[in-house]
This record gives C-alpha cells, sequence and structure tokens, in this order.
C-alpha cells in the first residue's frame, strides 16, 4: 500500500466508496488508492495531473459527492485567460458516507413471511 496517504483516510474513502457505489471491499479499496495516490497527504491536486481515464473516475465520484472540483482562471502575458481546474476531496461527504451502514436483508422463509392471521384457528 502505498505510504503517502493516511490509513484512516484510506478506511475513510474506502468505506463511503463501498457505501456509495455498492462495491466490494476489494474493489472500494482499489479505487480509494488509486484516487488517493493522485492526493498523498494534500487537500487538493491539479487536473492535469489525471489521464482520461482517471479523469472519468473523478468526475463519477464527484457525481456521488465524494470529489468536487473549483478552478481559478489567471492571465497570461498574452492577455489570454488560463483556467486552472483543482480536484478536492469532499472529507465531511466522505466522513458521512463511511459511517452510513448499509442494511442487509435476508429473505424471509415460508413460515416468516405469513400474515399472523394464518396462525389461529377459527372454527366454523
Amino acid at each position: 500500500m502505498n505510504t503517502g496517504f493516511s490509513q484512516n483516510r484510506y478506511d475513510s474513502l474506502k468505506a463511503a466508496v463501498s457505501n456509495k457505489v455498492g462495491v466490494e471491499d476489494q474493489e472500494a479499496g482499489e479505487l480509494a488508492q488509486k484516487v488517493l495516490n493522485y492526493f498523498g497527504y494534500d487537500e487538493d491536486i491539479i487536473d492535469n495531473l489525471l489521464d482520461q481515464e482517471d479523469r472519468r473516475l473523478f468526475y463519477f465520484l464527484q457525481d456521488l459527492g465524494i470529489l468536487k472540483t473549483a478552478w481559478e482562471e489567471a492571465i497570461l502575458p498574452t492577455g489570454r485567460t488560463w483556467r486552472i481546474f483543482y480536484w478536492f476531496l469532499n472529507t465531511d461527504n466522505i466522513e458521512h458516507f463511511a459511517e452510513q451502514v448499509t442494511l442487509v436483508t435476508q429473505p424471509l422463509g415460508i413460515y416468516e413471511s405469513l400474515p399472523d392471521g394464518a396462525w389461529s384457528r377459527q372454527e366454523a
């Protein structure tokens, strides 16, 4: 595992991805590690670091509320405006999503699915 980020940060992101996307722990862990390999200990990264496939992943995570974006404009010496895009970990949402417990419902057996009235005998 990459040592560029804390275990707690990894665990929170892994749990948030697992709960929000509904994937198994291993897949959520791989995704969390991939994202945190970009961020390391930082809270933000510049968009230029991402390749096209990872950018699509980041947009997907933004749609889920796990990541967020911002941009700023800089004026070049030529007078043109240059936009710089940034990605941020949405730490409040990540913590919230990590704490959510997914309820696992077991299918009812044949006897448990019967209404209470089925167990009483009525004489005609």
